[in-house]
């Protein structure tokens, strides 16, 4: 499904991948940076109720009703152009802003956040990629800079103006919509959807931050403690790159080469190195022999050892070698990351880890960022799963509120002095780090390091501050 741009699915690659790779660098480029993100939150005691029904954050399996939330989404921005026209320029700008700002109160979203909510209830949403076409990777993605725009930022948003007029209960539920829509744009077993869906899961813990620290907020641990570990298991899109990957190889069309034909071998390396070329900067015919010879090369040490059944090493070709050793390449890459996704957290990054430095590895010989979809897979996974560790730390952050309301105010000294459920980095399977102040006043709450991950970007600390009342 593709609103608009319904009857225009084939472009070139890329103008597809093109734009793909600037909305992947965008995304990628609002976490990066050289120290984890660092959040202050002025800290409001408040108990955890237990007796009261705890207040969703996710809709519940019964509150959903049938349709399709796809068709809800894609609709809302083209119904409504003058408004397209003047304000998305500003958005991203104004969703920065405090919920105080008289700009943020200005901004007229309620028409979007209705129809977004009505979109988060309902059970399905069918995209309708073409995902049985060929080649998949023409497949165009013009609605997600747009779903970006609208339920991560737009409803970022609406959730400050919630907060500015003090209520608490409308903007707990824009933080359901914003997580409920973000699990319907990670519906489509596509990682970058995957990715997309990560990000406004991202923005929609945002506006969360900002509702529980906000005076009045009522505590949410419950709340939290429902919350998956992740939106998607993202299995599915693991899987289906690796499909994209071999539908677009010219040999799955073409049929494979025998054995020591070595003017067909060399024109499906053709064939690969025009493709894949597409999506980066074509290189010069210097660099492109370069690149062939590199590949060669590492095929014919690679193979060494254990060749293929009908490979003569001697006889073969550098084309027929270097894309033998780009089918085995990626086949194991796949292979591994599709079994490392399957583990437990701490064990699927571990897992990776290795995987991780072997794509590194193989980056300067396949010319830098060409290895696959799936290049560098730790940086699909954290992203991808970081949902459930940001959930778990706002756990804790509500743990460390109901402690301070039942102890004059004060923070407790260990987070073994806590008396409610204090859940554990589900990333590394250890306590998060809690340091407070003497004065029981103030407290940092952080992350634990991954181990093998030298990534500060995917950490998160907070500065704790109990507000004076």
């Amino acid at each position: 499904m593709f609103g608009p741009f319904g009857s225009h699915r084939r472009h070139g690659i890329a103008a597809c991948f093109g734009s793909l790779a600037m909305l992947l660098i965008a995304i990628c480029g609002e976490v990066r940076g050289d120290d984890p993100v660092e959040i202050a939150l002025s800290l409001h005691p408040a108990r955890i109720d237990n007796l009261a029904p705890p207040q969703r954050l996710l809709p519940a399996d019964p509150d959903l009703k049938p349709g399709n939330a796809a068709v809800v989404l894609l609709r809302m921005p083209w119904e409504q152009r003058v408004w397209m026209q003047e304000w998305p320029p500003q958005l991203a700008e104004i969703a920065k802003l405090p919920p105080g700002d008289p700009r943020v109160a200005e901004f007229p979203f309620d028409r979007f956040a209705g129809e977004m909510r009505r979109a988060a209830y309902l059970r399905n949403a069918e995209w309708n990629y073409p995902l049985d076409d060929e080649p998949l990777d023409e497949i165009l993605l013009p609605d997600l800079p747009g779903l970006r725009q609208f339920v991560g930022q737009g409803m970022s948003v609406w959730v400050n103006q919630q907060i500015a007029t003090g209520n608490l209960e409308s903007a707990r539920e824009g933080v359901l919509v914003q997580l409920a829509c973000a699990r319907h744009v990670g519906r489509t077993p596509l990682l970058v959807n995957q990715l997309v869906a990560a990000a406004i899961a991202d923005q929609g813990l945002d506006s969360l931050e900002r509702v529980v620290g906000a005076p009045g907020c009522p505590n949410l641990q419950t709340s939290l403690r429902m919350l998956p570990a992740a939106l998607s298991s993202g299995i599915e899109a693991v899987q289906w790159a690796a499909v994209i990957e071999e539908r677009s190889l010219p040999m799955k069309r073409d049929g494979v080469p025998r054995a020591g034909d070595s003017e067909s071998w060399t024109r499906v390396f053709d064939k690969w190195l025009d493709r894949w070329m597409a999506l980066v900067n074509p290189p010069s015919p210097k660099t492109l022999s370069a690149i062939r010879a590199r590949i060669a090369v590492a095929g014919r040490k690679a193979f060494a050892s254990e060749p293929p059944t009908d490979l003569d090493l001697e006889t073969a070709s550098d084309d027929e070698i270097a894309m033998r050793f780009l089918l085995v390449t990626f086949r194991q890459i796949h292979e591994a990351t599709e079994m490392a996704w399957r583990l437990e957290q701490p064990d699927a990054i571990a897992a990776l880890v290795p995987l991780d430095a072997r794509v590194s590895e193989l980056e300067p010989v396949f010319g830098g960022g060409l290895l696959s979809f799936l290049s560098h897979p730790l940086n699909w996974y954290l992203p991808i799963h970081r949902f459930g560790r940001r959930a778990r730390m706002l756990e804790v952050v509500e743990a460390l509120r109901d402690a301070a309301a039942r102890n004059g105010g004060r923070l407790p000294a260990s987070l073994a002095d806590v008396p409610a459920r204090v859940p554990v980095d589900p990333f590394t399977g250890k306590a998060f780090l809690y340091e407070p102040a003497a004065d029981g006043r103030s407290a940092r709450l952080a992350t634990p390091p991954i181990p093998g991950v030298d990534e500060p970007r995917y950490g998160r600390v907070y500065e704790l501050t109990i507000a004076a009342d």
